[in-house]
């Protein structure tokens, strides 16, 4: 799943923020400002504030569409079923304790389809502050909708992947050319080849990801 991610700037462009960010710390600081962030990142960024409640501080324009509304302001609760949103919390609290960018796949069931969405998760602290904040960078991925499986529950989430990032700047580099060879298996009609680089795109990347162990949640 993460390869899908390799020919999107969102994904790529967070990591590289946050990296340049942590000015030799582990987790950065961010004061609040989206003026800090890259303008091309905040039509679909997430920023979750956790003081209490988890609470939406930032909803870029491109994602706020799927919520129906602009939910910034309220609480995951408030706004998402509670398997959903008990998945996000889980995300969250993984994040904010290993310190580490988490990347995160799943199948949500909603009404009689299902679909496939993926996140980058990075953390961050607020300055002068014990208060922790989360950046969240939500993509939908190919394929959007399509028939519930019935190893699917109704009102289920389903997480297929969970990849924790170390090794971040190593990454960024690798990214970028996974990112080539990735474009390329799609352009090419020759499918070994594009098997091949597309092979290429994925080892890439591999070895700075660390396996997690999933979220599943049935009947939410």
């Amino acid at each position: 799943m993460l390869r899908n991610f390799f020919a999107s700037p969102s994904f790529l462009g967070l990591l590289k923020f946050w990296d340049a960010s942590r000015n030799g710390r582990k987790v950065p600081d961010w004061d609040g400002d989206l003026a800090r962030i890259p303008a091309e990142l905040l039509p679909r960024l997430i920023i979750v504030d956790r003081d209490g409640a988890l609470r939406y501080r930032h909803v870029g324009a491109g994602l706020a569409v799927g919520f129906g509304d602009d939910p910034t302001g309220k609480t995951i609760t408030e706004t998402l079923s509670p398997g959903y949103a008990a998945y996000i919390n889980d995300i969250i609290e993984r994040t904010l304790t290993s310190g580490n960018p988490i990347f995160s796949a799943c199948v949500l069931h909603r009404q009689s389809t299902v679909k496939m969405t993926g996140r980058l998760v990075v953390p961050f602290t607020f300055p002068g502050a014990r208060r922790q904040w989360l950046i969240m960078s939500a993509h939908l991925m190919g394929g959007d909708v399509f028939k519930v499986p019935e190893a699917i529950e109704p009102g289920g989430v389903i997480e297929i992947q969970r990849l924790m990032i170390s090794g971040v700047p190593d990454l960024c580099a690798r990214l970028e050319e996974a990112g080539r060879y990735h474009r390329l298996s799609h352009l090419t009609t020759d499918r070994a080849l594009a098997r091949k680089w597309d092979a290429i795109a994925t080892s890439l990347g591999s070895c700075v990801l660390v396996p997690l162990e999933a979220f599943r949640l049935a009947n939410s």
